[in-house]
């Protein structure tokens, strides 16, 4: 939030994000946010998690610690210092965005690990030992295969055995994996990417309910419509109401 404030909700997860601070998360994870403030300004970055630390010495560090991280545990600053901090590399960032001068992109790059780094050293997440930052990169490049598979799937994502089987592992040591590097369970995640995608087919306003629901694996409009509500905290008449209020 470089100005205003941003009220969201993730799951049982609801904060209102001032101006400064920041929140994080994966494309799969449905969310919704709403502005409270009179003028809001809000900064937005989409990060290729792939290509996160992708040369050394940066391949040594666990890029995806501030978004696989339980919601209530991901970074958000909590001090005027860390504060003016965010906003000026939020500043900085939209600054090169906007004049695009040479080198923009290497320096934006740059920046954004440098904020993910800063982040990183400041939570308090248990699970962030060095032995899961060795193997952080490494996890990830085993069940990349599977990810990108859910991420680009127009239907319902693979099973957790057809998902272990892409990336040649057993499902045991394949949800072994998953679930230490993406902070979740193969399950969870394939039900919120499905709940993503749904939701981009209630605001495209080209499907029924009921094919909705085919589409994406529920058992009928009903199942769907109670887990949508479950994620969204809105029916979807709801949540399709608020794109055109």
């Amino acid at each position: 939030m470089l100005h205003g404030a941003a009220e969201v909700i993730f799951e049982d997860f609801n904060r209102t994000f001032q101006e400064g601070e920041l929140w994080w998360n994966m494309c799969w994870e449905p969310h919704a946010y709403r502005f409270t403030g009179k003028r809001n300004f809000v900064l937005a970055i989409n990060i290729d998690v792939e290509q996160l630390g992708s040369c050394s010495p940066f391949s040594g560090c666990n890029w995806l610690a501030p978004f696989v991280a339980s919601p209530e545990e991901r970074y958000c600053p909590e001090t005027d210092r860390e504060r003016r901090y965010i906003l000026h590399t939020g500043k900085e960032l939209y600054h090169l965005y906007r004049h695009q001068e040479s080198n923009w992109r290497i320096a934006c790059w740059l920046l954004i690990h440098q904020l993910l780094l800063y982040a990183i050293n400041r939570m308090e997440w248990t699970e962030l030992d060095g032995t899961m930052e060795r193997e952080s990169a490494n996890s990830f490049s085993r069940i990349r295969q599977a990810l990108n598979r859910v991420w680009t799937s127009e239907a319902r994502p693979p099973t957790l055995t057809e998902a272990a089987k892409m990336c040649s592992l057993s499902p045991s040591r394949f949800s072994e994996l998953f679930r230490r590097t993406m902070g979740v369970s193969y399950g969870k995640f394939a039900i919120r990417v499905r709940m993503s995608n749904a939701a981009k087919d209630l605001m495209s306003e080209r499907f029924t309910l009921e094919e909705i629901a085919e589409k994406w694996g529920f058992f009928d409009s009903a199942h769907f419509c109670h887990s949508f509500k479950k994620f969204y905290r809105v029916s979807p008449s709801q949540f399709v109401s608020r794109k055109n209020p």
